[in-house]
Parts: structure tokens; C-alpha cells; sequence
């Protein structure tokens, strides 16, 4: 696996996402998942770390049944899956510091929100709530925006709001 975690690492530098460091005060090791494509995700163990350091941002994430009950009624329908979710929102300096990663080739601290980080969730949704806000049928779910409307013109026209507000 290590040389897709070289390459998986490589391209987290290359995006800006990851900055290697010399050392830093928190430093928490990285788990790699294989994704269902067999290329791997760095992720880190922050349970360990910095997650006993932080408080919760408590931030209520919605049950699939509200979900549904807020598109009740509609015909057409779309689920937008959100690429590396958490990496949308930028870290402050303090927070990139703090989840600095540890790996075979040395330390990273993280420019994004990293996945892992106990509060990412609850920052995430909250976020994803208030950027979407005022959309009627619009859902934010986890890392997934549902999307729907009674016919196809009115669901283009809300795709379109939805796009415009992540532009």
C-alpha cells in the first residue's frame, strides 16, 4: 500500500491541502482506508489527540426522516455527493497546526477542515445549512446535498441556486 499512500499524500501537497513541517506540538498519526476504487484516504486517528482537546461543536445533524418528510410531494429529484467535503472549508493557522499529521515521510500540518477532527461534523453542517439556507427543497445531508422539485424546470432552477451559492 505504501506507494499509493505516496501518491495519495503527494497529491494532498500538491493541492495545497497538506504542507510539510518539520515537527509541530500535536502530531497524530495517519490511517489510510481503501476507498471502493482501491486508491486510499488519509485520514488521522485524532481520537488519540486532538479530539480530547476540543469541545463539541454541537450542531444537530438531521435524521433521514426528516430529511424525507422535507421532500415529500416532489417528482424530480437529485443527490449532489460532495468530493472531499471537509477539505471545501479552510483551517485558521492555529487549527492547521493542530492537525498536523505524522507519516513515513515526515510531518504535515492540514490547511482544511481534516475528517476525524470530533468537530468537523457539527462545523460541517452548520456551514452546509447556512450557505444553503432559503432554498426551498434544497437538504444538506452529511456530505450530500438532495435537491427537489415538482417539475424539471423548477429543480433547474434550484440546482442553479444551489451551484451560484457554492461558487
Amino acid at each position: 500500500m505504501l506507494p499509493r499512500i505516496e501518491v495519495e499524500l503527494d497529491r494532498l501537497v500538491d493541492q495545497g491541502v497538506l504542507e510539510p513541517v518539520a515537527s509541530a506540538r500535536w502530531e497524530t498519526l495517519i490511517v489510510t482506508p481503501v476507498k471502493y476504487n482501491g486508491d486510499v484516504h488519509i485520514c488521522a486517528d485524532y481520537k488519540c489527540t486532538l479530539n480530547k482537546a476540543l469541545q463539541d461543536h454541537v450542531y444537530p445533524v438531521l435524521v433521514v426522516s426528516h430529511v424525507f418528510a422535507a421532500l415529500v410531494g416532489a417528482r424530480v429529484f437529485n443527490k449532489l455527493d460532495l468530493a472531499q467535503a471537509y477539505l471545501q472549508l479552510l483551517a485558521d493557522a492555529a487549527t492547521a497546526k493542530a492537525q498536523t499529521i505524522a507519516n513515513h515521510k515526515g510531518a504535515c500540518k492540514i490547511h482544511q477542515l481534516q475528517f476525524g477532527v470530533s468537530d468537523a461534523l457539527g462545523i460541517f453542517q452548520s456551514f452546509m445549512h447556512s450557505l444553503l439556507k432559503g432554498i426551498p427543497r434544497v437538504q444538506p445531508f452529511l456530505d450530500d446535498v438532495l435537491i427537489a422539485a415538482l417539475d424539471a424546470s423548477t429543480f433547474a432552477d434550484r440546482l442553479r441556486a444551489v451551484l451560484q451559492r457554492f461558487n
